[in-house]
């Protein structure tokens, strides 16, 4: 069995290999006022994705609006000079495709998958609602409830999501992922109409949008329909991107979160820099392979070694190397009723000192390297993964053309990379701790 799973696992990185080595081109164009276009052709079957991005997220908000993106991004449904309320999504539907959009501190994206007879269509619409929206008080009324609301059920009613916000706005002074993108609920509360005008004169402007489409199109098709709708707009200056320095750790922090929880969790922040291509290729691929041999596949170091010993009930590890300025790297242990912080925090130092004084073992990191480069070269059998891929690298400033450059940094890093990933960065000197703890019942 264990020859199997270890033929398989060989059979799907060479596939990977291959899929990487033979990945379609990608065509850019770029309009006089400013606006970007990319399209990858794939003529596998009479399907597209078009996804509009913004460079405007939580990270251009200013203190006091927080959340200003993600209302826009709801208010982009609301109605315009020529669609009604809620008709941008019945036409859409109508024609067989679906539509929806996402906010995070980085950037705003706009995503349809339609049939690829359609894109000229829904291209024309998506133009015509970033340039003419109505922003009516009566529909910002209504959805301000509505973003309140989605706030109450995913954050302030869910104990973990709460605790883990709070942890956030400890862990990082300046930089803007200290904030929720959904927003502070005080800061929800006293937005207004004219916010959000104010937000989209200066935000929605024709020098922050990316239009990127994937599937069965021509590129000299889309790029005439983009110059004709999008690349006629005016030129307007495009705002500077808030992107602070932050400081470096002068020592480790903790804070405690007291809710109405069943069970405690532990969790563990510290700010790691982002990939740079041609910068620092090596050292972001370390730190991503140091957290995928923490937390990756059936053999992940924070489960044999926490977990399996009884420390924790659950734990893992996540890092983004697709950022702006910083990632704010994350561990955390689900504990049970048998299980205390003090032994799960005391337990995970004490792998982490391993790692740092030893490198890993050939066939983890190889192992390692397979499950990693196998999940970004698969992604990419979805036009939507692959066009969010493509439109998240533009938009944050790496560039869709590194994108296979990733690969090559993830293929390259060796076991004294990892090993020195962890010595500089996985300290605890340089972390904040957060913990959990459900209120007594009085």
């Amino acid at each position: 069995m264990r020859t199997r799973l270890f033929l398989m696992a060989g059979l799907l990185f060479f596939i990977a290999q291959t899929h990487a080595l033979h990945a379609t081109e990608l065509q850019q164009a770029q309009f006089k006022n400013g606006v970007k276009l990319i399209v990858e052709e794939d003529h596998s079957a009479p399907v597209a994705m078009v996804q509009v991005w913004l460079k405007v997220g939580g990270r251009d908000e200013v203190p006091g609006k927080t959340g200003l993106a993600h209302v826009f991004e709801h208010m982009m449904f609301k109605g315009s000079k020529k669609l009604a309320p809620g008709e941008y999504s019945r036409r859409i539907a109508a024609i067989g495709g679906n539509d929806n959009a996402f906010t995070s501190t980085d950037y705003t994206a706009y995503f349809e998958t339609v049939p690829a007879s359609a894109v000229n269509e829904v291209l024309g619409m998506e133009a015509e609602r970033f340039a003419n929206l109505k922003l009516l008080p009566q529909e910002f009324d209504r959805e301000i409830k509505v973003i309140m609301e989605e706030r109450r059920m995913r954050t302030e009613d869910d104990p973990n999501s709460h605790m883990f916000e709070e942890l956030s706005a400890a862990s990082l002074r300046l930089h803007p992922y200290r904030n929720p993108v959904i927003g502070w609920m005080q800061d929800l509360q006293q937005l207004t109409i004219d916010d959000v005008r104010a937000f989209y004169q200066k935000h929605y402007v024709p020098g922050s949008v990316t239009v990127v489409v994937v599937g069965d199109v021509d590129f000299r098709s889309v790029k005439k329909r983009v110059a004709n709708t999008f690349g006629r707009m005016k030129r307007k200056p495009v705002p500077e991107r808030f992107n602070p320095k932050e400081p470096a750790p002068f020592g480790p922090k903790r804070i405690e979160v007291n809710l109405p929880a069943q069970l405690p969790v532990l969790a563990i922040t510290l700010p790691l820099p982002v990939w740079q291509p041609g910068i620092n290729d090596k050292e972001i691929a370390a730190i991503a392979m140091a957290t995928e041999l923490l937390a990756g596949g059936r053999s992940a170091k924070l489960t044999r070694e926490l977990v399996d010993k009884d420390k924790a009930s659950s734990a893992s590890a996540g890092y983004d190397p697709f950022g702006m300025g910083l990632d704010l790297w994350y561990a955390y242990g689900n504990l049970g009723p048998k299980h205390t912080s003090e032994t799960f925090e005391k337990a995970f130092w004490k792998l982490i000192q391993k790692m740092q004084k030893n490198a890993p073992a050939e066939k983890d990191l190889t192992a390692a390297k397979k499950r990693v480069i196998a999940a970004e070269v698969f992604a990419r059998d979805s036009l939507y993964l692959r066009a969010k891929h493509i439109g998240r690298l533009e938009t944050v400033g790496i560039g869709a053309a590194h994108q296979d450059e990733w690969l090559d940094a993830i293929r390259n890093v060796t076991a004294s990379d990892v090993q020195n990933a962890f010595k500089k960065w996985i300290r605890f000197e340089r972390s904040t701790t957060g913990l959990l703890k459900p209120e007594k019942k009085s």
